[in-house]
């Protein structure tokens, strides 16, 4: 068997989404899945079953590829403040489990730092953090002496707070989050007499630094305000965030230590450099009451950290903090509401639906106010500035979930990058913070802005929008701002495909095809009809690349001519970025078409990607699950835990053989994810694989840019999904591990002879009923 950690001792009772979970949060069985072209086959999971975990711990393990990267703590709805542990274990502190400062194999809590990201594969945050210790000494000033361990069965992560007693010190850590700040809630065991309380402005994730640190404590009005700066794997890419805060205590502090540069603690109320801290002492006799510290944040200034703080905590009153919060997630989450299903199955949905909406991070404060991407302080009016946009992975399902489930938080989105163009001149590619990290590849915010002005989301100055991308899209000469991501947009428009000399190509190709297939759906929606036409043109150059001698996609010279010899397929290259030949190929979805085309119509497309998947399962079933490298490579095949390949299933109804996207839907679903720690099948990038499970339950799945859907086969019996006037329901009362098969589905009662919906499909009072069997359909000759 698969060799785990602990879990934890509870399940969290919903985010008020999918009902309660009860006590039995174990992995749902999966009967054989009947095989859609001969007999049957098992397509039972190869996984051993999940070990039960909390909810909100679901993909906060994994290992190497397959690490989830899920942020455990505290946090509102899309929270500047996620506060929770950065842990170390078993692998030390290494930087690609922890990611998000918490890696579930862990067994000791490093501090309990208020900056975290969810799911992205590159560390970033875990600053400015507290640890409450039974005891100080000068050599208690850095991590490592000030560390605790912790057992499984004392932590509890629910929707707003976070729980652990640490060891040996018993000192119980409640945490409850609000949208700018965290509440520290401290109970020491009952024969303590006092309580100290390190606060480490020095304190990183690693592969990060912080510097300019400042921190000024006043113990006649128990507070402290100050400053760091962090610079992390991401933020580092343009020189890093200044995060200000201010807190402050409950109860007066006995003594006050503070310290920098190395220098041993001393008493004094302001400290500034590196290696900044101070530690408060408190005096538990005669009430023995809980320490309690609150703490919250700004981009702005330490005195709007204060206003924030005035504004969310207006008392000392833990529970009616976590309790409010409780409710955002909970009014939050009801946007898709899931009902029956296995335990299994609403653990992983209640999972999803939270992940789903950690990022992107609202920042703007109380007030409004903001550090826009030109250094300067704005104002949002009328939305929330947000950034931690993960653009090339939460284009294809996050943001597409929030433009039919969440139009409100679509519009910040399109309002914020909107305000970032403006601010810097070009759209961004992976915005945080206060800059732009400029990571990975493509112009993936037009395929954001054109997904949301097609269905609906028009509260943006999309005009300006599209005329600052085209520019950057469409013209020779390079605007006044840069282009962003169209920052190799030049020889693909003269060559039709990216050469070689820049790397990737293939992939920045695959990439500009759907950046400009986006583009043209925005442009026609706007009335700019030959610009449309032209960039729907331009969508197809990547068949240029295509090999018909391998099959293939590879990188082509600017003289027309082949870049590499054309090996195994399987193998990872410089021909692209987080994906091999295999897993790109089926990247140009956005022409379907085309890739019927190429590979040589709609049966060999269905052969060719019948085999991708069977291969994949193959791959999947040689797992070694009790090795964690293993567990941890790259997938040669079908790879749910990264982007490039994750709508390959939804291709099967495309090309007219949805039975197929039922039996790999379900298989995915199934095997690749889980309702335990290693629950999500790689990084969830912000959400994106969370999505993804999202839209697959409901028997949905958009094309990115556009207002289609395809139609896939729901994972629950009942589902409802809010919009505009009310909400449209997803029937499926016959569904079940057996029954994955659609027979028959109809909208409002009449047939659906398609296998696809548009946007307006999807209204309220709308319902969409499937008739789910044990066996598949196939389509008719």
């Amino acid at each position: 068997m698969r060799a785990r950690a602990l879990s934890a001792s509870v399940c969290i009772l919903g985010l008020g989404s999918v009902g309660a979970l009860g006590a039995a949060c174990s992995n749902a069985s999966s009967g054989a899945s009947p095989r859609a072209d001969a007999g049957s086959e098992d397509m039972s999971p190869t996984r051993p079953p999940a070990t039960p975990v909390s909810p909100l711990f679901i993909g906060s393990g994994g290992f190497g590829f397959a690490v989830g990267s899920s942020f455990v703590g505290a946090a509102a709805p899309q929270g500047f403040a996620k506060v929770g542990p950065d842990t170390s274990g078993p692998w030390g502190v290494v930087d690609f489990l922890h990611c998000s400062g918490y890696w579930y194999g862990d067994d000791t809590i490093l501090g309990f730092s208020h900056l975290h990201l969810q799911g992205t594969g590159v560390p970033d945050g875990g600053v400015l953090a507290l640890m409450p210790i039974d005891a100080f000494d000068p050599s208690r000033t850095a991590t490592a002496a000030y560390a605790a361990k912790f057992d499984k069965a004392t932590e509890s992560n629910e929707p707003g707070r976070y729980a652990v007693t640490l060891a040996p010190s018993g000192v119980r850590v409640e945490i409850a989050a609000t949208p700018h700040a965290a509440h520290h809630r401290y109970t020491y065991p009952g024969g303590a007499t006092a309580a100290h309380v390190v606060l480490d402005l020095d304190h990183h994730l690693a592969r990060g630094r912080v510097d300019t640190e400042s921190l000024d404590v006043d113990a006649a009005s128990r507070t402290l305000r100050g400053s760091l700066k962090t610079i992390g794997g991401l933020s580092g890419g343009f020189g890093g965030t200044t995060l200000y805060f201010a807190a402050r205590t409950k109860d007066a502090w006995s003594q006050a230590l503070v310290w920098s540069h190395g220098q041993a603690p001393a008493a004094g109320t302001h400290a500034a450099g590196t290696g900044v801290g101070v530690v408060l002492d408190f005096d538990l006799a005669p009430s023995h009451a809980p320490v309690e510290i609150q703490v919250a944040l700004s981009l702005v200034s330490s005195a709007a950290a204060a206003a924030n703080l005035a504004a969310e905590m207006t008392s000392f009153d833990f529970d009616t903090e976590a309790k409010k919060t409780a409710g955002d997630w909970s009014d939050a989450t009801s946007a898709v509401r899931f009902d029956g299903g296995s335990p299994a199955q609403r653990a992983m949905l209640t999972a999803a639906l939270y992940h789903a909406l950690l990022m992107p991070t609202v920042v703007s404060d109380v007030d409004g106010a903001y550090v826009g991407l030109d250094g300067k302080v704005a104002h949002a009016d009328g939305f929330r500035y947000s950034t931690d946009m993960s653009l090339w992975d939460t284009y294809r399902t996050l943001h597409p979930l929030y433009d039919l489930a969440m139009p409100e938080r679509a519009r910040d989105v399109a309002r914020s990058l909107v305000a970032m163009a403006k601010a810097s001149g070009s759209f961004p590619k992976w915005p945080t913070g206060t800059g732009e990290a400029g990571t990975m590849i493509g112009a993936s915010a037009e395929v954001v802005l054109a997904d949301a002005y097609v269905k609906g989301i028009r509260d943006f100055d999309a005009e300006w929008a599209y005329a600052t991308m085209r520019a950057a899209a469409m013209e020779r000469a390079d605007p006044p701002g840069g282009r962003g991501g169209r920052n190799n947009v030049v020889p693909y428009m003269d060559l039709g495909f990216v050469p070689a000399s820049i790397g990737s190509s293939a992939s920045v190709t695959i990439e500009y095809g759907q950046d400009d297939a986006a583009l043209a759906q925005l442009a026609g929606a706007l009335g700019h009809a030959d610009d449309a036409a032209a960039l729907d043109a331009r969508a197809h150059g990547w068949r240029k690349l295509y090999d018909p001698a391998s099959g293939f996609l590879w990188a082509k010279n600017a003289d027309d001519t082949w870049a590499t010899t054309h090996g195994d397929p399987t193998i990872a290259s410089d021909d692209f970025d987080e994906a091999n030949a295999w897993q790109s190929v089926w990247g140009p979805w956005y022409d379907e078409g085309g890739l019927e085309s190429v590979l040589g119509g709609r049966e060999a497309l269905v052969q060719k990607l019948e085999g991708f998947f069977e291969q994949g399962k193959q791959d999947y079933d040689a797992i070694n699950w009790t090795q964690a490298l293993s567990v941890g490579t790259r997938r040669k095949y079908f790879w749910g835990g990264n982007e490039p390949d994750i709508h390959a299933a939804y291709l099967f109804a495309l090309a007219g053989r949805p039975d197929l996207t039922q039996k790999w839907v379900r298989w995915i679903e199934n095997e690749v994810y889980s309702a335990g720690a290693d629950g999500l099948p790689g990084n969830d990038d912000g959400g994106t694989m969370s999505a993804w499970l999202v839209f697959s339950a409901l028997g949905i799945y958009p094309v990115p840019g556009t207002d289609r859907y395809v139609v896939g086969a729901p994972m629950f019996p009942h589902a409802e999904v809010k919009v505009l006037g009310g909400s449209f329901v997803v029937d499926a009362p016959n569904v079940s591990d057996a029954n994955v098969y659609v027979r028959a589905v109809t909208l409002d009662g009449a047939p659906l002879t398609s296998s696809m919906l548009r946007h307006a499909d999807l209204h309220a009072g709308a319902k969409l009923a499937f008739d789910m069997v044990a066996t598949p359909v196939l389509p008719a000759k």
